[in-house]
């Protein structure tokens, strides 16, 4: 699958897309959105990476933050669209580096049930950290990879691997390993973590392990 790909599958549920979350028991948007809380202000700029229809990141307008977003799939964007409360939104994959951004440009930024469907999140990220603010907040979710599921220790475990889900989709599941190299190599310092289990979508299935991670831009 190429990275166009799991564009266009969301292009084709996204009116069904909020449905689908709740459905599924999916909140992992207010996890993450509850992790971040004290460190907002009423006023601050956020940039949704990946904002779909919106469900995430129109809890921090909610909660008086200036809203702009990105996505690849435009009907997805026009789903958020509807909803009214971003100050911004345009179609665009957010893996096409540079994001089109200053440096310093947002008080914080969120990815939130996006990342699983990318393997090298080192250059997106990368950018993260130049368009955001000193002290800011970067918070994202990853399906996380344990040492189980790779047959390996934790020492030996691999950065990320690739499986196919009950969705039809592929997608990616990140190491501790991985997450700790990429707070080192973009000076982030990780904040908070929070385990959360996803529905897989299938009875035979077990749970898929997620997990939201906070961190934030300290700059010395």
């Amino acid at each position: 699958m190429d990275n166009t790909d799991h564009i266009k599958s969301h292009d084709e549920f996204a009116s069904t897309y909020d449905s689908q979350a709740k459905q599924y028991n999916s909140y992992g948007h207010e996890v993450l959105f509850g992790m971040c809380y004290e460190y907002l202000k009423q006023g601050d700029s956020l940039l949704d990476l990946g904002i779909g229809t919106g469900l995430s990141s129109a809890l921090f307008a909610k909660a008086g933050l200036n809203i702009t977003g990105l996505d690849g799939s435009l009907e997805m964007l026009k789903e958020c669209r509807k909803k009214g409360f971003a100050k911004e939104i345009k179609q665009y994959n957010i893996q096409n580096v540079p994001l089109p951004y200053s440096d310093n440009a947002f008080s914080h930024i969120i990815c939130c049930g996006v990342f699983h469907f990318f393997g090298n999140l080192l250059p997106t990220i990368k950018e993260a950290y130049r368009i955001l603010k000193p002290t800011g907040i970067f918070a994202f979710t990853i399906a996380s990879l344990t040492a189980k599921e790779s047959g390996l220790e934790c020492e030996t475990m691999p950065e990320y691997i690739e499986v196919q889900s009950a969705w039809g989709i592929p997608i990616f599941k990140h190491s501790d390993k991985y997450v700790n190299k990429i707070a080192q190599t973009h000076r982030l310092t990780i904040q908070k973590e929070q385990k959360v289990l996803v529905d897989s979508g299938d009875k035979d299935t077990d749970d898929i392990l997620f997990k939201v991670i906070v961190m934030q831009k300290i700059v010395t």
